[in-house]
């Protein structure tokens, strides 16, 4: 008898509507509150007091994920070449797509694309990602790399690409505009040694998300010797201070760390943030505009 009144009473319209309004609250926020210990979302009362653990001192070694220290130093030695013919500066020249004064891809990061560049020499480069690196490449592909890469953008939102690139820009690039959850992994798999995959993602694991397709999808497909950026990448693969605090609840990152731990079919190639912490001399002797804006990426290698 409850259960069959319960039903005649959710029936009638005042209390439908009610109902209604409920279930949808319960889907706009989610299953749990954010902060609540289901919820990806942290907690701020925990990360106030975890503070110390999470952004004390900066750690030298990650287990199981080899750093290659030294390899990566000289990598950057041979890079510093390069770094004398950068022809890229804080604002707006004639001539350049790309400048230093932009919020999303700026000083170290664009000069270490730049360096990857003009040292890897790639025929194809797919970004996932597109808008201020774009410029990176193609200033770059123009001034030293005789037109290549061919260069393909994942872009499904592709307003910020439209404002930065040049007449006839589109049509020396192959735009795909959608997700890409979307896009065949044929298209991946064409990348050859030497070859680049730029990865700027939501930087968000969830289900059916971008960063899952990459990880579990898209990477197993790339052949050997095909080298990988990955994009707001932060040593010790935790993200700033600031942005944590701030709410910006990512976790692409932590994906990346348990991808690389104990896997040997991938190298670490370079890591910006912690080549710049441990060596600053270097950095202040040889490529000091790394500094101004010290960024957050990383390289990889499928080997």
């Amino acid at each position: 008898m409850n259960r069959w009144l319960k039903a005649l009473v959710r029936r009638l319209p005042p209390v439908r509507e009610l109902v209604e309004e409920r279930d949808r609250l319960i889907r706009d926020a989610g299953f749990v509150p954010a902060g609540h210990f289901y919820s990806p979302i942290p907690s701020q009362a925990e990360l106030r007091r975890d503070e110390a653990r999470l952004f004390g001192p900066m750690p030298r070694e990650i287990p199981g994920v080899d750093l290659r220290e030294s390899a990566q130093l000289a990598l950057l030695e041979g890079f510093a070449g390069f770094y004398a013919e950068m022809p890229f500066t804080h604002d707006a020249v004639p001539g350049n797509r790309y400048r230093f004064d932009n919020p999303a891809y700026s000083y170290s990061d664009a000069i270490l694309l730049y360096c990857m560049l003009r040292h890897l020499r790639p025929r194809r480069l797919i970004e996932v990602g597109s808008g201020h690196s774009t410029c990176v490449v193609l200033d770059t592909r123009d001034r030293f790399l005789d037109g290549q890469p061919e260069l393909t953008c994942i872009e499904p939102y592709p307003a910020l690409l439209d404002s930065l690139l040049r007449p006839g820009d589109r049509e020396r690039i192959t735009l795909l505009p959608q997700r890409l959850q979307d896009v065949d992994l044929a298209v991946f798999a064409q990348l050859q040694r030497g070859d680049v995959l730029f990865i700027d993602s939501t930087h968000v694991a969830r289900t059916g998300s971008d960063v899952n397709r990459l990880f579990f999808e898209v990477l197993p497909v790339l052949a050997p010797g095909v080298h990988v950026h990955v994009h707001d990448v932060f040593h010790p693969f935790e993200y700033p201070r600031e942005w944590v605090f701030g709410g910006r609840a990512w976790n692409e990152l932590y994906l990346l760390r348990a991808f690389l731990q104990y896997n040997q079919a991938w190298r670490v190639v370079l890591m910006n943030t912690f080549m710049e912490h441990f060596h600053e001399a270097f950095f202040r002797e040889r490529m000091p505009l790394c500094l101004r804006n010290p960024g957050g990426s990383i390289w990889l290698e499928r080997v």
